[in-house]
């Protein structure tokens, strides 16, 4: 076989070869992970402990990527997906394995992931919390409409895959797609409309167009069932000391912050948050003079923040994390307790190896007490992670 260029101009001799690949286990991003001449290679749609016939279809220095043709001997957790279109959507990338088996995949991949920027770093890693539903629990979702085909992504393209039903989305959404098609249709729009979805805090079933000058309703939880668990997690582990003050950064709409005003009485809660449409929200329920919200970048008010060591702080932040500079505050200001959630474990591993590295820098002594894993997103590769970190002044 002739070697073919991979794109940059590489040569090589992998990019189109079919190969027998036996698959490990999966990776974050939800490719499966196996090993052929020494190459780590990613393999979409995979599933742990079996056996592939694949074609390369990238090459890469360090790793190659394959996709399957034959799976020739499935794995015991393989099965077939709930939803019909499962295999060519973009939204779903689990949902050919067991439940049992996301579970214990996304358990492993945090432990992993967190040992191998902290190798060091000892803590109670407790059981993953079973989301309470695995399919209808998605409450807000974002289709596409265009030449009247209302659905979503394929997986890698902007092709729209044509849906009636979501399994995974709550079925007060799912009732209304005929609506939803037919009032974008109406538009008569050529271009591609980008639509959101979502159930109001009210109940009811909102929707309408997401454009550069609105990018929706921003973020919220898409799993209410299995928030509210989180939520009471993150108060439980907060203690019951009564705070001075208490901060909520990246604070969205109050998610947190308004269980931990009602929790702790006699605080000042602060929240933090970028996002003005959210902002807006949060101040609107606010009704004690204790409670402030901050429309700012959670960087550039942690360069004025005023944290003392008989304060709570509690940091939700998007998938790409906090930064270095706000761990190093955190460190610095050395809080009575630190709750950390996050929504990608690479960030959270990065950001404790910053604030662990900070800790010991600045001559404090700071300890990781726990991390439970919770199921946020079932059948996708994405996982919500709490910490406990403490830090003594």
């Amino acid at each position: 076989m002739s070697a073919k260029s991979n794109k940059g101009g590489a040569q090589a001799p992998l990019l189109g070869s079919k190969i027998r690949l036996n698959i490990e286990k999966l990776a974050i991003g939800g490719a499966g992970v196996a090993r052929h001449e020494g190459m780590v290679v990613f393999v979409p749609q995979a599933a742990p402990n079996e056996e592939v016939l694949a074609e390369v279809t990238l090459v890469k220095k360090n790793f190659v990527e394959a996709k399957i043709l034959e799976v020739l001997n499935p794995g015991a957790s393989r099965r077939t997906p709930p939803c019909p279109v499962a295999n060519v959507c973009g939204g779903c990338n689990w949902q050919h394995i067991t439940e049992e088996q996301q579970l214990a995949q996304k358990e492993k991949l945090v432990f992993e992931t967190l040992k191998k920027f902290n190798p060091s770093l000892e803590f109670e890693y407790l059981p993953i919390q079973k989301s309470p539903r695995s399919l209808r629990y998605r409450n807000r979702i974002q289709p596409k409409f265009q030449h009247g085909r209302f659905g979503f992504f394929a997986r890698n393209s902007h092709d729209i895959v044509e849906i009636n039903d979501c399994p995974i989305t709550e079925e007060a959404l799912t009732e209304k797609f005929a609506e939803v098609k037919t009032w974008a249709q109406q538009k008569n729009a050529k271009e591609l409309l980008r639509l959101e979805m979502y159930i109001s805090e009210e109940g009811l079933v909102r929707y309408g167009l997401i454009t550069d000058d609105d990018d929706g309703i921003g973020f919220s939880q898409v799993n209410r069932f299995q928030n509210e668990d989180l939520v009471r997690t993150a108060l439980d582990w907060a203690g019951d000391y009564e705070f001075k003050n208490v901060f909520d950064l990246y604070a969205g709409a109050g998610n947190f912050t308004f269980p931990l005003a009602q929790k702790y009485s006699s605080s000042t809660i602060t929240g933090v948050e970028l996002n003005p449409k959210l902002v807006e929200r949060a101040k609107s329920k606010i009704k004690e003079k204790r409670m402030k919200y901050f429309l700012s970048d959670v960087e550039n008010y942690m360069r004025r923040a005023q944290i003392g060591t008989e304060d709570l702080v509690l940091l939700d932040p998007p998938r790409a994390g906090a930064s270095e500079y706000i761990m190093r505050a955190l460190a610095s200001a050395a809080p009575k307790r630190i709750i950390y959630i996050s929504c990608h474990p690479v960030s959270l591993a990065r950001d404790l190896n910053w604030f662990f590295a900070w800790a010991q820098k600045l001559g404090k002594s700071a300890k990781l007490a726990r991390v439970q894993t919770f199921e946020m997103f079932p059948q996708t590769d994405h996982v919500e992670t709490i910490a406990e970190l403490r830090v003594d002044s």
